[in-house]
């Protein structure tokens, strides 16, 4: 029996965003550093997903949100096009660590029926993980 496996960990510094990502073998876990996910950030972070999602394999994403104080339409945005971009390449993104605020915010403009949500990142693995197809 031989076990593929290696995790790769990577931290990135925009002008207006941090983030770090870790690669597993089917999964990467994309953890915003950034207080504010607002005008200033979604370009820095559309760029960064439309290059995840289509310059590497790096299987479904886990975007863990817990550092996020503040979102606006713009952040909305940024997350939109990266459940877009994963869901036409068959794979999942699960939004974790979802602070109540912006928690709120997703089920005031109804984009909580639109996303996966998990509590916590163990659980955004596991979800990503059963409803791959």
């Amino acid at each position: 029996m031989s076990w593929a496996f290696y995790v790769t960990l990577e931290i990135q510094s925009f002008k207006h965003m941090k983030f770090e990502i870790q690669t597993e073998e089917d999964y990467s876990i994309m953890t915003l550093k950034s207080e504010r996910l607002d005008s200033k950030v979604a370009p820095e972070l559309k760029s960064q997903f439309i290059v995840l999602a289509n310059t590497r394999d790096t299987g479904h994403l886990i975007l863990d949100l817990g550092a996020v104080a503040f979102a606006d339409s713009s952040g909305l945005g940024a997350l939109l096009l990266a459940q877009r971009l994963y869901r036409d390449l068959d794979r999942n993104l699960v939004l974790c660590n979802v602070p109540d605020r912006i928690r709120k915010l997703l089920e005031i403009s109804q984009l909580n029926n639109v996303f996966t949500i998990a509590s916590n990142t163990s659980e955004g693995i596991s979800i990503a993980s059963e409803t791959a197809g």
